[in-house]
């Protein structure tokens, strides 16, 4: 079975993350400098820039008033947003990897959703300075798998059919464990020092499995977004997912009532990005 090594040695062969989403995901909050690169980025990609156009002039955006250039929609939508809509369609093509459509459409729903959840729990929590990042970020949570299953599809579709057929009755990890001879949460981590992603990433994953009391406000928010969407239906939810979900809402003071889960659903649907999202 190969050892972590050799799975570093792959990785490095791997053409996963687009060099210019490390760009996107590296630049300042809103300056002159950082919107022209910006502007410069999306203008360079006539789909990127149809897809901004499109969602800009949606009746969610729009207020009636029609835009027909890139910098009119950085200044509508805001910095912020198109940024973050950037790296979003530019990770589009991180969960192409691998030809497996029904891995593809399970993670990405799951990451967009964590994303967007985390947006919102941000702003919930008073922890404005996370929003934007917090979105980005819950599309990377998933990287790991992304990348076990872009080094041998194969191998990992017996990982989906064994984790299915025992009832995902326990963690999906124990089985690429078993299976790979390493968890994905580990794969995610080297991957993310390899491709020279931003230290706060490199961070979220690191403290992804640690205890709840390890983990800093934001690891601790996306984990929380990420065992939230699950129950609300955006991936598989696991007994053991259920039991870290109640931690997390104790922590927080979180009142899992079908009130509240049936509010954070309609949010996540109805969010203009995660609706641009499910149009990919």
């Amino acid at each position: 079975m190969p050892t972590i090594e050799d799975y570093i040695d792959q990785i490095k062969d791997l053409a996963i993350i687009p060099p210019v989403l490390v760009s996107v995901l590296s630049l300042p909050d809103d300056t002159d400098l950082s919107f022209g690169k910006l502007e410069n980025m999306v203008q360079s990609d006539q789909v990127l820039v149809a897809r901004m156009l499109k969602l800009a002039n949606s009746p969610f955006y729009s207020r009636g008033n029609r835009v027909t250039g890139i910098r009119q929609v950085i200044t509508r939508l805001g910095f912020r947003t198109v940024r973050s809509m950037v790296a979003i369609a530019l990770a589009d093509s991180i969960f192409m990897q691998g030809n497996y459509r029904k891995f593809r459409d399970e993670i990405w729903t799951h990451s967009i959703a964590t994303g967007v959840a985390a947006n919102y729990l941000a702003h919930d929590y008073g922890m404005k300075q996370y929003e934007d990042f917090a979105l980005v970020a819950g599309l990377l949570l998933d990287l790991g798998k992304v990348v076990l299953n872009s080094l041998d599809r194969k191998k990992y579709i017996e990982v989906l059919t064994e984790w299915l057929q025992e009832g995902q009755t326990r963690p999906v990890e124990d089985i690429e464990e078993k299976l790979f001879g390493v968890r994905s949460e580990v794969i995610a981590v080297e991957a993310a020092r390899i491709w020279q992603l931003p230290p706060a990433v490199l961070e979220i994953l690191e403290e992804r499995p640690r205890g709840i009391q390890e983990q800093k406000d934001l690891s601790r928010l996306l984990n929380l977004a990420d065992l939230l969407v699950r129950k609300l239906g955006f991936g598989k939810i696991q007994p053991h997912h259920e039991e870290e979900l109640n931690q997390y809402a104790e922590f927080y003071g979180v009142d899992l009532s079908e009130e509240y889960l049936e509010g954070k659903r309609k949010q996540i649907e109805s969010d203009g990005l995660y609706q641009f999202c499910m149009s990919l």
